[in-house]
């Protein structure tokens, strides 16, 4: 029960950081009257973080099984 609840404690701390993060930038980027910037960029940050958390989930056991071939496969390369 604690790995799961850290799990997605830290899913849900990630998401939010990053989705912060790139919604931002991407709102600043795609809008041309900045001056609504903050009318604007709070709303994308919801959706993108409504997004990240089942995202992150989804992806992140596929990255780990990647990254061990990976990891697998340039260490067998290179030794």
């Amino acid at each position: 029960k604690k790995e799961k609840f850290q799990l997605y404690i830290s899913t849900a701390i990630s998401g939010i950081f990053i989705t912060m993060f790139i919604s931002s930038l991407v709102t600043y980027l795609a809008l041309t009257d900045l001056s609504i910037f903050f009318d604007v960029w709070p709303k994308n940050w919801f959706y993108a973080s409504l997004v990240a958390f089942p995202a992150i989930l989804f992806v992140r056991p596929l990255a780990i099984k990647i990254q061990a071939n990976l990891a697998v496969l340039f260490i067998n390369n290179h030794s």
